[in-house]
């Protein structure tokens, strides 16, 4: 067995952060810099393995994922922490399958697919989003396809038959361009389905979609639009599902001009639940990610099912280089509902970051929220990372 390990290709990384950030839902005072403020103290970090013998990959990453001084970790007591250190990735690759440039991964890992609108690492959140399943990708000069099936739920302990348990299958193809306008397009399909209580229904989403980035000099525009269609319980109804996703965004490079990077143009809309309808049709997106493309603030980045508001938002969004090697990135969301296009808020967020060395980030960002009709909310956060 030491013969095995010390055969094999050995590479460590090492991935550490702090992020101090203020109380969510103060009005008005809540600001790393107020005397009267709540704030929360983050670590994350992870120490990956990745082990190569032949065509055979074995990867773990273990990760500890705490806020300071929380009760559970009993910090400063001799008592044993009830923090858990865990595996936020563990899996083996095999490659080459049938001599083709085709692999199988097994395991629990990482997902993140195109933009990451569907499927996120989630980075952001302290702990990050990982699957379980199998993943089966490949590539040739028409493209790279990816094939998986996710076990969301195991529910052997409450219903004997696996069609109780939440799967999700689904594939992934992207092909890319290295000349014309059309750089890159993906289409994707996935299936999540589980099992009602009710033996006689069987509840589906289906998620169907296509993502397209264009280039053209200094404008790059990226389009994605996605449709779902299924059977979901509606209390004691059983209802079809239908919802879509469009999201368009124009992108104008600014790097010839001194201090502007760049400048960003969005329109983001999820249908919302309409309880008019004889259907279901809001736009679930459970396992997107939120921050990323919807404001720091996180209002409105929660489409966990079908039966949301959804979101017709539009955004602009500037990069400016400022002394010192900094950036500064500027955002603007304006956010109504996805039914009627009620006004929800606006937010308005300013974010501060310097590459370190030693693999280092440091940034300080500031967010406000104003609610329509209602408070000014603030959130603001301080965050240092090193990857080793």
């Amino acid at each position: 067995m030491l013969g095995i390990v010390t055969a094999a290709d050995l590479e460590w990384k090492g991935e550490f952060r702090y992020r101090v950030e203020s109380d969510k839902g103060m009005s008005n005072s809540d600001s790393l810099f107020n005397s009267g403020r709540n704030t929360f103290h983050y670590t994350r970090s992870r120490i990956s393995l990745r082990m190569v013998q032949g065509p055979i990959t074995g990867f773990a990453q273990i990760q500890d994922s705490r806020l300071l001084g929380g009760e559970e970790n009993l910090s400063g007591s001799s008592k044993p922490s009830g923090t858990k250190i865990e595996f936020h990735q563990v899996y083996f690759e095999i490659h080459n399958l049938l001599k083709r440039n085709w692999s199988m991964r097994f395991g629990r890992f990482e997902l993140p697919l195109g933009g990451e609108r569907l499927f996120s690492k989630t980075n952001w959140n302290n702990f990050g989003r990982s699957f379980e399943g199998m993943h089966s990708f490949g590539s040739n000069r028409i493209g790279r396809l990816d094939l998986f099936s996710l076990f969301i739920v195991e529910r052997s302990n409450e219903y004997p038959s696996d069609e109780y348990d939440e799967v999700i299958n689904g594939l992934y193809f992207t092909k890319k361009r290295d000349f014309g306008l059309f750089k890159l397009l993906d289409l994707y399909m996935i299936n999540e389905q589980t099992q009602s209580i009710d033996l006689n229904r069987d509840p589906y989403r289906n998620t169907a979609g296509s993502r397209m980035f264009i280039k053209f000099l200094f404008l790059d525009i990226v389009s994605e639009f996605a449709y779902q269609f299924g059977k979901w319980e509606n209390g004691s109804l059983f209802m079809d599902i239908k919802s879509e996703m469009f999201v368009f965004n124009a992108r104008i490079d600014l790097s010839m001009i001194p201090i502007v990077e760049m400048i960003s143009f969005g329109k983001e809309n999820f249908t919302g639940f309409d309880s008019t309808l004889s259907n279901i049709s809001g736009f679930a997106n459970p396992y997107g990610a939120g921050h990323k493309y919807h404001g720091y603030y996180d209002n409105h980045t929660r489409f966990n099912d079908n039966f949301q508001k959804g979101l017709d938002e539009w955004n602009v969004k500037t990069v400016f280089s400022l002394p010192g090697d900094f950036k500064l990135n500027v955002h603007y969301h304006d956010f109504k509902d996805g039914v009627h296009s009620d006004p929800l808020g606006t937010e308005l967020d300013l974010i501060f970051s310097k590459k370190l060395g030693f693999g280092g980030v440091l940034q300080q960002g500031f967010a406000r929220y104003w609610e329509e009709g209602g408070d000014q909310l603030d959130y603001s956060w301080l965050m240092l990372s090193f990857t080793l």
